[in-house]
């Protein structure tokens, strides 16, 4: 096995072979790369998809179900913690964002596995919060230390059962309380939360400012016509669009791709980085994912 680091401070790549396993890797070195560099890219060993879970258990406890995500997901194998990506098949890029950042309650580690890659494009990408909040402007760093923002969904009668995984209005309600998020049904039973937070968080590992949220996307969705997800500032203005063009071009210029193969896994410290997905054009892409809590000190 070979490890190596794609920059200073950010990402470890360990590099295996087919002969070996990942659950031969010395989880010590897992964990302090995970920790010292925000992610790790495991390549070379070709798992299969049990190796995957077995491999994943080693490092995480109580494995979530997609309860309250912004999409509703496909489970694999009838294992509700093993799941498609965000879209599935759907060939559309998403940009930068933290992992269900618009909840209180969301996973400290995010794993990908690829069954397998697109036959061209389709990378996933990651970027280190921290690096990204120090790219930001002085005016955009001012805005995020002074205001929150605001997470506003709205989902339709027959669209919020499948993202609560429930039909029971009382236990949408419970999951809304415990993410401190506000939660009322409209006059055609429509489910509509809001969720304020800082745009910017301290990592467990080092305490630096990291700019992690879900800004990006749901700009994006809004600006493509949907309103099923917005979000603005805690007065409920909208993000300034300088402050919106300063995010895509701090996320353009530090962007990382993970150039999957088949057999690939990454572990993404959702404390610390951020995470997207480039376009891709055909329909064999094939990425799983699973969402945990650290069994270790983050």
């Amino acid at each position: 096995m070979t490890t190596q680091t794609p920059t200073d401070t950010f990402g470890t790549t360990l590099q295996g072979t087919a002969a070996a396993s990942p659950l031969d890797l010395d989880r010590d070195t897992v964990i302090d790369a995970f920790r010292r560099t925000g992610y790790v890219y495991i390549t070379g060993f070709a798992p299969d998809t049990e190796a995957f879970l077995a491999f994943t258990a080693r490092y995480c406890t109580d494995f979530r179900a997609y309860v309250g995500g912004a999409y509703s997901r496909e489970s694999i194998g009838g294992n509700k913690t093993l799941m498609s990506v965000t879209g599935g098949k759907l060939r559309f890029a998403v940009p930068l964002h933290g992992e269900m950042y618009y909840l209180k309650e969301h996973p400290s580690v995010l794993w990908f596995y690829c069954a397998t890659p697109a036959l061209k494009d389709g990378e996933t990408t990651v970027a280190d919060g921290v690096r990204f909040w120090r790219e930001l402007s002085s005016a955009s760093r001012q805005l995020f230390s002074e205001q929150r923002i605001k997470y506003i969904r709205t989902y339709p009668d027959g669209t919020w059962q499948g993202i609560y995984q429930s039909d029971d209005l009382e236990e949408v309600a419970r999951v809304c309380a415990a993410n401190q998020m506000t939660f009322k049904v409209g006059t055609e039973r429509q489910v509509i939360t809001e969720y304020v937070t800082s745009a910017v968080v301290k990592t467990p590992y080092g305490e630096h400012d990291a700019f992690i949220n879900n800004i990006l996307p749901v700009v994006g969705q809004e600006r493509a016509g949907s309103k099923a997800s917005l979000v603005r500032l805690e007065d409920d203005s909208p993000i300034p669009d300088a402050v919106l063009a300063d995010l895509v071009a701090v996320a353009g210029r530090i962007t990382i791709d993970v150039p999957w193969k088949s057999g690939d896994i990454a572990m993404i410290n959702n404390t610390r980085a951020m995470h997207g997905r480039r376009s891709f054009a055909d329909d064999q892409r094939d990425i799983y994912v699973r969402l945990g809590d650290a069994a270790f000190a983050l």
